[in-house]
């Protein structure tokens, strides 16, 4: 007698070769940016940079972001998902299972041998219960499985990449806001400075005009200079207040419920360290961003193998029971049972263009990813290069607006002592104390500027990640639409 199941392997072999003819890569491509060799740094970049600061309540405040964030949390629940997505993928290793039971009229199997066993074309219908169960085992035999998972396996470590990336961002975005709010305030004093000033100008031009001194014309251009020192103060308050809001927003608070430690914060915080100098693997190697970009292109490359299986049968071993009967006590009867042992196989050939046509859209996919990866590593050298060339550019020019300032001052400082000594009047004075504080509001907004660069530069090299507390769940509270939706016109 023919052993069927013995020759079924025997003869689907020499097919699923001549059907696939075709093989997945083992490693995704490396890629085609050359880094530039250059000497590591000395000094490793400190992760929780903003810690140089030593601001407590800077460290806090970027504590509570990486916390409360609301875009932080939204990644975590995309990493979230895409972790039950690999436990999915994974749970394909084994068996699948499955019941049924069900209740209505209709014939069972024994009715209909009882009505062929009789010659009768009637057959009974009544009450029928059944029941079942059924187990399937797929044998991964070509890999998909597990190409399967290594795709989603990637896809998990390339959302906590992103998860880490994101939050690079959002502590240099807090330190950022921090570093306006308490640099503004300085220019704001400085402007009320010049604002007082100019009116005291205005009153002893007034005084000399009433003693017939001056005209009437240098008094009106001395209102008109007191009045364009108040155009200053309204711009420089308005950057603050966004400022504050946005780290409100950034903690996870409504914008009004600005944090107060950065509300009362006067002077601009600083550090001495020098600027952190990292060759190009050393950049990447802390750039989540590029680590995310080169594990989608692994994911992306594993789901080759995915399409490629997809030319070969899929076989399983298969079990099922099934039992059909009158009554429930029924069931149980081996006369009513049905079963089933053995291998079942599944296999779209000779028809494989489908299957090749999703090999060419996942090979297709790889290039695309390859490109993105090579962007992404691109992208980190340009920043970091900028920001490294815009952080001297404002040290250069803080430097400059230092040495300006230091001379103002002294000049201010010889005025005020000739005019003590009766070698130059009020208005002389007066013009040397207000040319000093120009100089100090521009030395304000350079010391603003270097402060947002070494901002830029740290976030920039993509440090910051490292040890960051986890973000909390938002809790879930059901409730109707917190908008309406609107109608269709």
């Amino acid at each position: 007698m023919p052993q069927p199941s013995a020759s079924l392997p025997a003869a689907i072999l020499p097919l699923a070769l001549l059907a696939g003819c075709a093989a997945a890569p083992s490693a995704p491509p490396r890629s085609t940016i050359a880094l530039p060799e250059a000497p590591s740094s000395a000094d490793p970049t400190p992760s929780q940079w903003w810690r140089l600061y030593n601001e407590p309540d800077l460290d806090a405040l970027v504590a509570e972001a990486l916390t409360d964030n609301r875009d932080l949390q939204a990644t975590k629940a995309r990493l979230l998902e895409a972790r039950a997505v690999l436990r999915e993928a994974e749970g394909n290793r084994l068996p699948d299972t499955a019941l049924s039971a069900g209740a209505g009229r209709g014939s069972t199997l024994q009715d209909q041998i009882e009505a062929a066993s009789r010659q009768s074309s009637h057959v009974r219908t009544g009450s029928r219960f059944d029941l079942g169960a059924d187990l399937t085992w797929e044998l991964d035999l070509f890999g998909q499985i597990d190409a399967s998972i290594q795709a989603e396996s990637a896809d998990s470590e390339a959302e906590a990449a992103l998860l880490d990336a994101a939050r690079v961002a959002i502590a240099a975005q807090v330190v950022r806001g921090w570093v306006d709010a308490c640099g503004l305030s300085r220019r704001m004093a400085i402007a009320r400075e010049d604002e007082a000033l100019a009116a005291r100008n205005r009153q002893i031009l007034e005084t000399l005009r009433d003693a017939g001194a001056v005209t009437e014309g240098q008094v009106a251009e001395a209102a008109a200079d007191e009045a364009r020192t108040h155009t200053v103060r309204p711009a420089l308050e308005a950057r603050r207040h966004e400022a504050l809001e946005a780290l409100a927003v950034l903690t996870g608070r409504v914008p009004s419920d600005v944090p107060a430690a950065a509300e009362a914060c006067t002077h601009l915080p600083e550090f001495a360290s020098a600027p952190p100098q990292l060759d190009g693997r050393a950049l990447l190697n802390r750039r989540p961003d590029v680590l995310a970009a080169e594990l989608r292109l692994k994911a992306s490359t594993a789901r080759i193998g995915v399409a490629v299986g997809d030319l070969y049968p899929h076989i399983a071993f298969g079990a099922g029971i099934v039992s059909s009967a009158k009554t429930p006590g029924d069931l149980g009867l081996r006369n009513n049972m049905v079963w089933r042992l053995g291998p079942l196989l599944s296999w779209s050939f000779p028809n494989v263009s489908a299957a090749r046509a999703r090999i060419a859209q996942a090979r297709a996919r790889e290039r695309g990813e390859l490109a993105r990866f090579d962007a992404a590593i691109l992208t980190a050298l340009q920043e970091a290069s900028a920001a490294a060339s815009a952080l001297d550019a404002a040290a250069r020019t803080r430097d400059a607006r230092r040495l300006a300032a230091e001379r103002s001052d002294k000049a201010a400082e010889l005025m005020r002592a000739n005019r003590a000594a009766g070698g130059a009047d009020a208005l002389e004075a007066l013009a040397a104390e207000r040319g000093a504080l120009s100089d100090r509001a521009a030395l304000a907004e350079a010391n603003l500027d270097f402060a947002a660069a070494q901002v830029t530069l740290f976030r920039a090299l993509g440090g910051g990640w490292e040890g960051a507390p986890d973000p909390a769940a938002a809790p879930l509270i059901r409730s109707p639409l917190l908008t309406t939706p609107r109608s269709p016109s």
